[in-house]
């Protein structure tokens, strides 16, 4: 439309000094809103250029057990009769922090471990309690049921004893065994799945036998697959391999059994930890070690190197 269509009014009112002023206060005002993203003025917590008001971290600084007088998240190495024993304190709650799972491996045989694992409360104070211990024996497959308590008597020495009561077939067994922080394993690097992804081939032990080279793949999404069986055909299903609670080098572990075989743990849904430590062994230079239970203690274990 021409212009000539909108006629200037002559008694327009003058262009005073101190409209100009109250103008350009408005227009600067206006840039300043859209510079900040709209009408707050505040700033991110998560915005770098704001170093006073750092972002509110998403889980607390990893517990040193090498320092700590407290029973601390880790995997702890001992000697007990003469055998290798590796105790897993692993955080399992969100909300508690004070709650944990323990599990043990007692390689009784050179190769194949009895099973201990239990809930643990009282982590992150001197002493943590278990009232339903599992202990899962090697070879004869039997399951007991008993207590155990975790202490610190000292920095990075985690002394664990347990005690079952005697039953129609076994006498009362009781145990004291004083673990050391694995050396081999990074704690406080915090997990994640590219280190464990791949393929790992090694021994798989369930109590009533063994499978050597047995295979497991775990994607770059955790999922976790074997075309093997066991014990004539367990087979894992469902698999799934997810970083631990509490940014420590650990992994939640969990799959399930099929209910339509002959399996020892048919129908169950298994979950345990696993870890990736460092070796220096014939070109391997990984250990992946995984230990998984039923709810009532009966349990499998995964040892592989690549």
């Amino acid at each position: 439309m021409p212009t000539s269509s909108f006629p200037i009014q002559s008694k327009a009112k003058a262009f005073s000094l101190g409209d100009g002023r109250v103008a350009f206060l408005s227009l600067a005002f206006a840039l300043l809103l859209t510079a900040c993203g709209g009408g707050s003025s505040s700033v991110s917590a998560s915005d770098p250029a704001n170093p006073s008001n750092p972002p509110t971290p998403t889980t607390p600084p990893v517990v040193n057990p090498y320092t700590s007088t407290n029973v601390s998240p880790g995997v702890y190495t001992a000697v007990l009769n003469g055998k290798d024993i590796t105790s897993i304190v692993m955080q399992n709650s969100s909300t508690n922090p004070a709650s944990a799972q323990l599990y043990a491996l007692h390689f009784n045989s050179p190769l194949d471990p009895d099973i201990y694992s239990g809930s643990l409360s009282g982590i992150g104070s001197n002493s943590a309690v278990i009232n339903n211990l599992g202990y899962f024996q090697n070879v004869t497959g039997t399951l007991r049921s008993g207590s155990a308590t975790l202490t610190v008597p000292s920095a990075g020495l985690l002394k664990t004893t347990v005690s079952y009561a005697a039953t129609s077939t076994e006498g009362a067994r009781d145990l004291t065994w004083y673990a050391n922080p694995d050396n081999n394993l990074k704690l406080d690097t915090p997990a994640t799945l590219a280190s464990i992804q791949g393929k790992w081939v090694g021994r798989w032990s369930y109590a009533y036998g063994f499978v050597d080279n047995f295979s497991v793949s775990i994607s770059d999404t955790g999922a976790v697959s074997s075309a093997m069986t066991f014990q004539s055909d367990c087979q894992i299903s469902n698999g799934n391999v997810s970083p631990a609670l509490g940014g420590v080098n650990l992994f939640n572990v969990s799959f399930n059994v099929p209910t339509a075989t002959m399996c020892f743990i048919k129908g169950q849904s298994m979950t345990g930890v696993a870890y990736v430590t460092s070796i220096s062994s014939a070109g391997k230079t990984q250990r992946l070690q995984w230990v998984s239970t039923a709810p009532d203690g009966r349990g499998v274990s995964f040892r592989a190197e690549r």
